[in-house]
């Protein structure tokens, strides 16, 4: 063609020239860079599958993190329950020991008071035993006459002898 424009001749020139450059390539770094392309891409894919290994995992986690929240409420309100019951438990032992402890209490103010009772029961019969002699004695010094008491010791003496 002319001038300006490029010919036929120099598309073809040029296109041969593209196509040794490329086969020259392929011929010297071919090997190379399809060894490199290889191991590219199955690095690409291990880390591909890494990943999705890890998302599973780390979607599994979630999961039983989701299925651990979802039972917490369960777990905290059976933890109450347990809690509540165990300070039921104890509070029914406190009472019964201190029911136990005031009935102990009652028993022994029983003993005491019938003990106290008893003693000023017995203090009083000893009053009135002493009382009771004193006023017999007086009364017996007051009506006894000289011969009233002769007449007792001869009385006396008989059945002394009497028994002998």
């Amino acid at each position: 063609m002319t001038q300006g424009g490029e010919s036929l001749l120099d598309w073809v020139f040029k296109f041969v020239n593209f196509a040794v450059l490329v086969g020259i390539l392929i011929k010297f770094a071919g090997k190379p860079l399809k060894d490199y392309l290889r191991n590219r891409h199955d690095t690409i894919k291990a880390k591909i599958d890494e990943a999705n290994k890890t998302v599973q995992e780390a979607e599994a986690l979630k999961a039983q993190y989701e299925r651990k929240l979802s039972q917490l409420d369960e777990e905290v309100e059976a933890f109450k329950k347990a809690v509540i019951e165990e300070a039921e438990k104890e509070k029914q032992k406190i009472m019964n020991e201190a029911n136990e402890f005031a009935s102990r209490i009652r028993e022994q103010a029983r003993i005491a008071y019938e003990q106290e009772l008893k003693d000023a029961m017995s203090a009083i019969k000893e009053e009135i035993a002493r009382l009771t002699m004193e006023r017999a004695e007086k009364l017996i010094a007051e009506r006894l006459t000289k011969s009233d008491h002769n007449r007792m010791v001869g009385d006396f003496i008989e059945k002394l002898r009497s028994l002998n």
